[in-house]
């Protein structure tokens, strides 16, 4: 059950803890694409992310799920690298491409030897800009986007955020979700696909970011044979609204499960908030407690944490599963309020930042955390050097801090929970206040 700690650390992790470093350039393409760059020699591979922005802002209820649909579709070759020629160069390369698909952007990240990052970029900016779109391919990707949307949803675990996003923000721009849903991603044509692309793969839509051996001298280069085509321009997109919740809500599902599942989610500071890493070393906190009320103290469930997303506006939240849902969300409940109104313990408030340090060290390695760094911090707070300080001033923490810092932000709950309604009647599952 502790990796879970991990999970909701990752917030806090990605950088060195020194300050920020001497090795990361900035350069602009040709035709605007902005660089990020972090000379890291220690070995010969690479990490290079190109992010998308705009997430759920470029998308309508209706479209949802379209970028990615339309960009998972170009991964799969082009006019140049028709499938067989691009899968061949995948396999004769071991390059590693992996996708994510978030509320502020999308993200392909490649991981590869020094050698071959510029067969590869070359490859990529020509499925980016001259996708191939065969039938099939097209369809193999629709059919697996909607094999992986029904796995969502016969799998409550993953299920229930987006129930708790159906009390936590109606009508907010996050609610259009990016992986779209599937009577939206059945519908998707070839032509909306390449509209898409075409309205999106734009300069100005565009930041990369680079942490590897490659000189910025030589990636430049690279990156100018590999994506100058790109046309300038771009979308403009005005800022996140904040969350609006006026009162404390429930949205039941109702299923045939032995095993209730619930999420709460409630306001938190936006990224780049000077209370966002208080907030969330508070979170951290609660969850240790979470864990010792639910499942060592009481028996409740095996499953229990709580954390504080990374987005331009963020969330706390907490879940559980037990099939005693009505008494283990009053007590999960609890212990927040109980978090609120009496500092924490200043051994546990120690404890938990040093585990935050230990995991942003061991996570400051990796290549790719570099490179999401970088980007997310550079597009949710207008610089990515606030990635490398953002722990300037944890040591100084305090519970008193934490405890303010929950007392202004927690206010009321969206709450989401799949149970079976014929065991827990519906009227036990009504909101429980946070604050």
């Amino acid at each position: 059950m502790r990796i879970f700690v991990s999970i909701i650390l990752t917030v806090l992790a990605g950088s060195a803890l020194a300050a920020i470093p001497e090795n990361v350039e900035e350069f602009t393409l040709s035709n605007g694409i902005p660089v990020i760059t972090r000379t890291i020699d220690n070995n010969d591979i690479e990490g290079l992310s190109l992010f998308l922005i705009g997430g759920s802002r470029a998308l309508t209820e209706d479209i949802q799920g379209l970028e990615r649909f339309a960009l998972e579709c170009a991964m799969m070759g082009s006019d140049e690298y028709p499938g067989p020629v691009w899968r061949e160069l995948m396999d004769r390369t071991q390059a590693e491409w992996t996708s994510s698909f978030n509320y502020d952007f999308s993200r392909y990240h490649l991981r590869c030897a020094k050698d071959d990052l510029a067969a590869l970029l070359l490859a990529f900016g020509d499925c980016l800009l001259n996708p191939e779109f065969s039938s099939q391919a097209v369809e193999q990707v629709r059919e697996s986007s909607i094999q992986d949307l029904q796995e969502k949803y016969y799998t409550p675990d993953s299920w229930i955020w987006l129930v708790a996003n159906d009390a936590f923000m109606p009508g907010h721009t996050y609610r259009n979700v990016p992986d779209g849903i599937e009577e939206t991603v059945a519908g998707f044509t070839i032509d909306e696909a390449k509209d898409m692309l075409d309205e999106r793969i734009r300069s100005g839509n565009i930041l990369i970011t680079h942490a590897g051996p490659t000189g910025s001298e030589e990636l430049k280069e690279m990156l100018e044979e590999a994506f100058a085509d790109i046309p300038e321009g771009g979308q403009e997109y005005e800022a996140v609204e904040p969350f609006q919740v006026p009162f404390d809500t429930v949205v039941v599902q109702h299923r045939e499960i032995p095993t209730a599942y619930a999420v709460v989610k409630f306001n938190a500071p936006p990224q780049g908030h000077e209370d966002l890493l208080p907030f969330t070393a508070a979170l951290t906190v609660v969850d240790d407690l979470l864990w010792q009320v639910l499942r060592t103290d009481h028996g409740l469930t095996y499953a229990v944490f709580s954390g504080t997303t990374s987005y331009q506006q963020n969330w706390g939240y907490m879940y559980v599963s037990s099939q005693q849902p009505v008494q283990a969300c009053s007590l999960m409940a609890g212990v927040l309020v109980d978090a609120i109104e009496n500092p924490m313990n200043v051994d546990i408030v120690r404890g938990t930042i040093e585990k935050s340090r230990t995991l942003e060290n061991m996570r400051a390695a990796s290549k790719d955390t570099q490179c999401w760094m970088m980007g997310s911090f550079e597009i949710s707070t207008g610089d990515w050097r606030n990635g490398y300080t953002v722990f300037d001033n944890i040591e100084e923490l305090t519970p008193e801090d934490l405890r303010v810092v929950l007392e202004t932000w927690v206010g009321n709950g969206g709450w989401g929970i799949i149970a079976d309604t014929t065991v827990v009647p519906f009227d036990q599952l009504q909101p429980w206040p946070l604050n």
